[in-house]
């Protein structure tokens, strides 16, 4: 069965092109399905570990840390399905923990310099980065954000990522806190070229520390369906001219009684993945100043760069363009709202046959506040 993935999270949104609130983007009507589930993935690539074992406790800020079951801001979440296939569960009182060494055993492909990233707060820093979104620009404290994200097969190569993403960030540059989750296609990661959910966090801009997923100390997965977790793969995705658009409803939350950053997906029902402990930040602790919603991808200098959305430019409408929509914040007083065009920035590191972002604010009762992003990618120039 096909599905809407929602998967939520926050989300910082790239715009190369704002105008005034029209209905010229996403004006194209599509038929909307929902699958009975939501990933699938090869039983080899997790490993069922004790909760309380799990790699993220290890963490020396984290000694004694005491798990939280479920979210206090819950509404219509449901923690793990009841009706899954028990083949997609772990046993009580065990989790999912995507297996990396395990994968790249497999694909005879060794990564292990990965739990380090080296891209920087904006690419001009880095080559070989590019970075589309659109920015949140009010002087304001942030606890989450939310989006569809539209999700594409992509051809990629090794040492190359393409990332559609939400970030949440606070900090200046050198202590710069951040996390960002959304769908990811990074074979030097993974050991394939499979579109996966993926989440980073680090708390000095990526000076000298980052991880992805379980790779450190960092996030803790509290469901049990291999389902839902960080790393799992997504096999339902848009084809190029398709009338149904697939794609992944992200939110992340702080939780406004622990500080804890809560992951979840879904739309009705919503289902939780886990959390990035409050312990973990030093700026992000208390909420986010910058929401990102957007693209990034990495190549190395003598490569040219991938493609990004679904490798189409925006010129290119709804019917090729990859798109996200639905974008909500997560304001300082815990309520969820749509993000409003004179609040958010347009950014761009790049040339517009690359990739480029078109954002004209509401887009109708479905899309709400939405873009169309991506591009080919190719010799992108800064």
């Amino acid at each position: 069965m096909t599905l809407f993935l929602f998967l939520v999270i926050i989300l910082f949104v790239a715009c190369c092109n704002i105008g005034a609130s029209s209905k010229t983007l996403l004006d194209e009507q599509y038929n909307s399905t929902v699958s009975d589930s939501i990933v699938h993935q090869v039983d080899n690539d997790f490993e069922c570990v004790d909760m309380h074992k799990q790699p993220t406790l290890q963490h020396p800020l984290l000694k004694n840390h005491k798990i939280q079951l479920y979210p206090t801001f819950a509404k219509n979440i449901v923690r793990n399905r009841s009706y899954s296939k028990i083949v997609n569960e772990c046993p009580t009182g065990k989790v999912p923990i995507y297996n990396r060494t395990r994968r790249h055993q497999i694909v005879n492909n060794s990564s292990s310099n990965l739990q380090i990233e080296d891209f920087q707060y904006y690419s001009q820093s880095s080559p070989g980065y590019h970075t589309v979104t659109l920015d949140t620009t009010q002087n304001m404290t942030f606890h989450g954000a939310y989006a569809f994200i539209g999700v594409y097969n992509l051809s990629l190569q090794e040492n190359q990522y393409s990332a559609s993403s939400i970030w949440v960030e606070s900090g200046p540059p050198t202590q710069r806190n951040s996390i960002r989750v959304g769908a990811e296609v990074h074979p030097s990661l993974y050991g394939d070229s499979q579109l996966r959910i993926t989440g980073y966090w680090t708390v000095d801009g990526q000076m000298n520390n980052g991880c992805y997923n379980y790779d450190c100390s960092g996030f803790v997965q509290v469901n049990q369906n291999k389902n839902y977790v960080l790393g799992a793969s997504i096999y339902f995705q848009t084809g190029i001219g398709s009338s149904k658009k697939e794609f992944i409803a992200f939110r992340i939350h702080q939780d406004r009684s622990t500080g804890n950053w809560w992951l979840t997906i879904g739309l009705k029902p919503v289902f939780i993945i886990g959390y990035w402990p409050k312990q973990l930040f030093t700026h992000l602790s208390t909420g986010a100043s910058l929401i990102r919603f957007g693209g990034q991808t990495y190549a190395p200098p003598n490569m040219d760069s991938p493609p990004m959305g679904s490798g189409r430019l925006p010129k290119e409408k709804l019917k090729n363009s990859g798109f996200m929509g639905s974008l909500q914040i997560i304001d300082s007083d815990y309520n969820q709202n749509d993000v409003k065009p004179k609040d958010m920035m347009p950014y761009s590191d790049t040339d517009t046959n690359c990739y480029d972002l078109w954002y004209h604010g509401d887009q109708g009762p479905f899309w709400h506040q939405a873009f169309l992003y991506g591009g080919p990618g190719g010799k992108c120039s800064i």
